[in-house]
């Protein structure tokens, strides 16, 4: 049988700890709500036991931009930088000068060419700015052309002396007459231009013209000593874009002894009025401007840059408007013009 005193006690004991429990756990509630009314209260604000902060807003005034008279503002700078003589580089100067190498001849030995001869030549890749040389074996001869094709490579014979035939009785005398005269016979002595069909000179470009074949190659490491340019073999001979290509780098080559350091915006874009004015497009160049017009007219961008194309267009649109606008005389003017960039088409307006 249960002795009485002790259940008493037992039950005194088990009242004093269920009062401990509940008094933890309403305890560890109120805490808790605690808690997350100070959060609440921390994001709404609305604790009635913070005080009132007003979020005063000191209003600024609006800065007033005071402009000097523009006729008094020193053009010091400015006529400095006009009246600098910029001179052309000169690679026979530069080389007696920096190397020690003096009198060196500004014309180079060469030989009569005939269909079937073999040659080497230097050509670039445009994407890795590195040089190779080719061989090559001359396909079609007219008066004031050779066609050499870097052997390994097809050539639609019939293309190939379309293209030639058309260059020499149409596109020759067009841009000659509108441009002027390339330097003939040349450093080579030879009133030839070597047109080179080569492999690999890169990805985005149809052709080009490199001045440095127009120097003896004692100071122009890669010159190939004549007067030429290469087409890709990317391009269909028999595409009109192929003769458009001619056109615009003959233009640059006749640009060599008139005005070879002017600014590429200028050079790029009369190589195209070049395309234009023998009745050729200028592939999408305008059309990628007129989709992208935000550019500056007076930059140049690298074959890498995808705004590569689009300048051509711009420079081309521009120089056309020229055209249409102060005429062909004056165009003439502009393209043989000493001055450069945007000075030496204020030059010519003002003449």
């Amino acid at each position: 049988m249960e002795n009485k005193s002790n259940s008493t006690l037992i039950i005194i004991i088990g009242i004093v700890v269920a009062l401990c429990c509940i008094c933890v756990l309403v305890a560890g509630i109120g805490g808790y709500g605690y808690y997350i009314y100070t959060q609440t209260a921390q994001i709404t604000g609305d604790d009635p036991f913070l005080p009132i902060i007003e979020e005063v807003l000191t209003p600024t005034s609006v800065p007033e931009v005071v402009r000097p008279p523009a006729d008094t503002i020193s053009n010091e700078t400015l006529t400095t930088i006009e009246q600098s003589l910029v001179p052309e580089n000169n690679p026979y100067e530069l080389a007696c000068r920096l190397q020690g190498l003096c009198d060196i001849p500004t014309t180079v030995e060469t030989k009569l060419y005939q269909v079937g001869d073999a040659e080497k030549f230097w050509v670039m890749n445009s994407d890795t700015q590195e040089h190779r040389q080719m061989d090559a074996t001359l396909r079609y001869v007219t008066d004031h052309t050779y066609f050499w094709v870097e052997n390994g490579t097809d050539v639609n014979e019939n293309d190939m002396k379309a293209l030639m035939d058309t260059f020499e009785k149409d596109i020759y005398p067009k841009d000659r007459e509108f441009f002027g005269s390339e330097w003939t016979p040349g450093v080579d002595g030879d009133p030839h231009i070597f047109v080179l069909y080569a492999n690999d000179i890169g990805g985005n470009i149809a052709g080009y013209y490199n001045s440095s074949d127009q120097f003896n190659p004692i100071v122009k490491k890669y010159s190939n000593g004549h007067e030429s340019f290469v087409i890709g073999t990317t391009q269909d001979l028999g595409d009109e874009y192929t003769y458009s290509t001619l056109a615009h780098e003959f233009v640059h080559m006749i640009q060599f002894p008139s005005d070879r350091n002017d600014v590429s915006w200028l050079s790029e874009g009369f190589a195209e009025v070049g395309a234009f004015i023998n009745g050729y497009g200028v592939g999408s160049a305008d059309y990628l401007y007129i989709q992208n017009p935000d550019l500056q007219l007076n930059t140049w961008e690298d074959s890498s840059s995808p705004d590569f194309s689009a300048h051509y267009g711009e420079s081309f649109l521009f120089l056309t408007y020229f055209l249409d606008r102060f005429g062909e005389t004056a165009s003439k003017a502009l393209t043989s013009n000493p001055e450069n960039d945007l000075t030496s088409i204020d030059d010519t307006l003002s003449d």
